[in-house]
């Protein structure tokens, strides 16, 4: 028996991410930051590849996924999203290879 693959919707979570080489234009002098990614993808695992994939590009790497899951589950949890997250999900919605990303919010130092 072929399992049937799972079909690919959309998905939201927040990513922490960190400069690959020490500092990036993104990030200027900053530790890291948390952005916010909706991208199309069949599972959490797809979710992060892509989230890796855009931020490898930005010149960045993923420290950590948080709440990643598909936005109508998240839309059923929480109602409506703030305007710059819809605006992301409308972009993303007609574009399967779409990979969109909101606003870096900067952080200077870790919590530990």
């Amino acid at each position: 028996m072929n399992a049937q693959p799972k079909a690919k919707q959309l998905w939201i979570g927040l990513i922490e991410v960190r400069a690959l080489h020490g500092s990036s234009d993104i990030l200027e002098d900053t530790k890291g930051a948390f952005v916010n990614i909706v991208t199309w993808a069949a599972n959490a695992d797809e979710y992060k590849q892509n989230a890796e994939l855009i931020a490898s590009k930005l010149g960045l790497f993923v420290a950590g996924v948080e709440n990643s899951e598909p936005v109508e589950i998240r839309r059923k949890k929480k109602g409506a999203f703030e305007e710059e997250v819809e605006d992301m999900i409308s972009r993303a919605q007609d574009n399967p290879n779409a990979i969109i990303y909101g606003t870096f919010h900067t952080f200077e130092k870790d919590d530990a």
